[in-house]
């Protein structure tokens, strides 16, 4: 096989930057959409009458509910509560559930905008590291003294520039934080 010439690196180096330029704004169209299902989703309001379960549910606990409320107005009457101080009952449907208050359709959307967002960003590497990979390809394939192919090869892998986590490190720096802040005196009591 011949090795590509320098235009033809060039015009390949070149096309692999449109093509993650391209795939960076994938990324972010697809974030967009991702956060307008979810939008979608939780917004959606659902009638009992589209689901004939739903529709014998909701018939059964409202004959339900009415025939609690005659009882209890019954009793009322016989305890001599007027009208308008007896206790009720009643039934209602929750048509969006728990996505009804906004408190929670406000949480639920931050834990959605944060997942996309980390979704993003580790399809945004993904695309980065994808170019590197063919540009170095491409680049590696001009090269033609050792020491540039010594040096292509030499440069360390980012697993080595941050190897993976401790937990027992962690505790112990976070232990060693709390001794700094608070050094231990002795049992005391607490008033």
């Amino acid at each position: 096989m011949n090795a590509m010439t320098k235009g033809e690196r060039e015009d390949l180096i070149r096309l692999i930057k449109q093509r993650e330029r391209v795939a960076k704004t994938a990324a972010e169209q697809r974030s967009a959409a991702m956060l307008a299902d979810f939008e979608r989703e939780v917004s959606a309001c659902h009638s009992f009458a589209t689901n004939e379960v739903w529709r014998a549910s909701v018939e059964a606990a409202q004959q339900a509910a009415k025939e609690a409320m005659e009882k209890i107005a019954a009793e009322s009457d016989k305890l001599g509560i007027p009208k308008e101080f007896q206790p009720q009952i009643g039934f209602s449907w929750a048509r969006r559930g728990e996505n009804a208050y906004q408190e929670r359709r406000a949480e639920l959307r931050r834990v959605a905008k944060a997942e996309i967002d980390a979704m993003e960003k580790v399809a945004r590497v993904q695309i980065e590291q994808a170019s590197v990979q063919a540009q170095t390809e491409v680049i590696a394939n001009g090269l033609t003294s050792a020491a540039a192919i010594d040096f292509l090869r030499s440069m360390p892998a980012i697993d080595t520039m941050m190897p993976a986590l401790d937990i027992t490190q962690i505790q112990a720096k976070l232990a060693e934080r709390a001794r700094q802040l608070r050094p231990y005196g002795g049992p005391h009591l607490i008033e």
